[in-house]
């Protein structure tokens, strides 16, 4: 082939023979610019030096040529409103949503979705659950439970919903009932601390800050069923079962849909921008904490926030300084120790709240440091800073030497 021709199928193949046109084109283009330089002495280093360089763009451009390719396409976005209702959708997928509210994810039976369940229970068949009971077979156990006689006579601090709510009579009932009202029935071993089981630590979940639907809490419930292999309940005796047990009044109200952006909603985060509330309510930090001057007064699973009070006393204790000796903690300011908390919460976890199952695993979500920027997390750490003991006892909160509600 001569130059003329070369240069003609270099030109029709970069500019159109498309990706693999574009790599034989460069090959090709090598070749000649090396030939070229072969046959002008003067020029032969230039021209051989830059047909070297095109040599490899060729091979990196023919190489990726090569690959599989996959072109990514923008999702279309879901339309407003386009959200069904629990009666409009099958078993498997009111089940596949409880699964994303449970746990964020599919198929892993961890991780922390909207419920933040996995926060206390157990999910897995023999996993070691020390903060509430494992759900593992709660359908079976639920129809046990209410044949117990702690069950019908109970002595908790709450013994219906509601004035007038009644009892559950059902295995289903039994579980909305324990959702809706924690109170009402503490598993043995499972109450708040000094309680004598009469006081659960779990918040009713379908009040802020988790406030899931009806819809959101008949999925959760679909999921604890279809998991066992068992047939749920119809939605229908689902949502009387919430209806039994929720005044109509503390019915949370789904979130009206706006037209979602291409991809999908992205992750809530908290910022500068929000005050300590805003993110407390974000975070769902009062699931778990008592957070005195606050509305978040129930949290039983975590310690009660008073920071002023205890963040320099846990600095100075043995139990963190053996974490700092051992590299796994690195405060030195209670600032500093309330900012790593929150993001590496396993760096030091207050002894009486050590998980015997797994001591080195803190219960609190492992993945804030993704979801805070640092001027809300340092926001975080100015305004539990400012609460002490004393606030806590102005908000009629007792908190024991190990940093427990007292009962």
């Amino acid at each position: 082939m001569g130059i003329v021709g070369s240069v003609a199928f270099i030109r029709w193949a970069t500019l159109g023979g498309g990706t693999l046109g574009l790599a034989f084109g460069l090959l090709l283009s090598a070749v000649l610019l090396m030939w070229v330089g072969y046959m002008l002495p003067r020029a032969r280093m230039i021209l051989v030096s830059v047909g070297f360089f095109t040599l490899m763009s060729g091979i990196f451009a023919s190489y990726s040529n090569w690959l599989p390719q996959v072109r990514g396409e923008v999702p279309k976005a879901e339309a407003a409103g386009t959200s069904k209702k629990a009666e409009d959708m099958t078993a498997q997928e009111l089940a596949d949503k409880g699964e994303m509210i449970i746990f964020g994810e599919m198929g892993t039976l961890h991780g922390q979705g909207k419920g933040q369940c996995p926060l206390c229970h157990g999910f897995k068949k023999g996993d070691v659950s020390e903060r509430a009971p494992n759900l593992a077979g709660i359908p079976q156990r639920a129809a046990e439970r209410i044949k117990d006689a702690r069950y019908s006579k109970p002595d908790s601090i709450q013994t219906e919903a509601f004035s007038g709510s009644g009892r559950a009579t059902t295995a289903f009932e039994y579980i909305a009932e324990s959702h809706s009202c924690p109170n009402c029935f503490i598993v043995a071993g499972f109450g708040v601390k000094g309680s004598n089981d009469r006081e659960s630590p779990m918040p009713a979940i379908h009040k802020p800050p988790i406030q899931l639907t009806i819809d959101e809490l008949i999925a959760v419930d679909t999921w604890l069923f279809v998991r066992e292999g068992e047939e749920a309940p119809p939605v229908a005796d689902l949502r009387a079962a919430y209806e039994k047990f929720i005044p109509a009044a503390d019915r949370a109200e789904p979130a009206k849909e706006a037209a979602a952006p291409a991809g999908g909603p992205g992750p809530v985060i908290a910022t500068g921008a929000d005050t300590p509330d805003q993110i407390i309510a974000k975070m769902a930090c009062g699931a778990c904490h008592t957070i005195p001057t606050t509305g978040n007064k129930f949290g039983a699973i975590g310690p009660v926030l008073i920071e002023k009070t205890s963040a320099a006393k846990r600095i100075a204790s043995a139990e963190y300084k053996a974490r700092v000796k051992a590299g796994k903690a690195h405060a030195t300011t209670p600032k500093e120790y309330i900012i790593e908390s929150i993001m590496n919460p396993s760096a030091f976890i207050v002894p009486a709240f050590v998980n015997k199952g797994n001591p080195d695993v803190s219960m609190m979500p492992p993945d804030f440091a993704k979801k805070f920027t640092y001027e809300a997390v340092e926001k975080m750490a100015d305004f539990l800073l400012s609460i002490d003991e004393s606030a806590a006892a102005k908000d009629g909160i007792k908190v024991d030497k190990d940093g427990r509600k007292a009962s």
